[in-house]
């Protein structure tokens, strides 16, 4: 047989303000946790193959005057420098043997 309670004391239920605070946290920290294991393999993919983009720099001068020539060529450099600082490889258009059409930098202004 259970030991008797004091006289005058009662055994409170949870309040439902603790019932609705916990429920949104444990709700969030599930979340994140499926997050985490759903970018693992993702992670580990970037970790080893980066990703990669192909300057066609030759193929933006084709249709375009020789006096914008220069600028063309500027932003290209400016636009690799940036993309390899955030950890994009940027491979030059002659090293490439065959890429999809998507792989290919295009720049506004340049020839497609």
């Amino acid at each position: 047989m259970p030991p008797e309670a004091p006289a005058g004391s009662r055994r409170r239920r949870p309040d439902g303000a603790l019932i609705l605070a916990t429920v949104p946290v444990m709700g969030l920290a599930g979340g994140y946790l499926g997050a985490e294991i759903a970018l693992a393999p993702l992670r580990d993919a970037l970790a080893t193959r980066p990703p990669m983009v192909i300057a066609d720099v030759a193929g933006a001068l084709e249709a375009l005057p020789a006096s914008d020539a220069d600028a063309v060529i500027a932003r290209f450099q400016e636009t690799g420098a940036r993309l390899a600082g955030s950890g994009v490889l940027v491979l030059h258009a002659q090293a490439v043997f065959a890429a999809p059409d998507d792989a290919y930098l295009r720049l506004p202004g340049a020839a497609p």
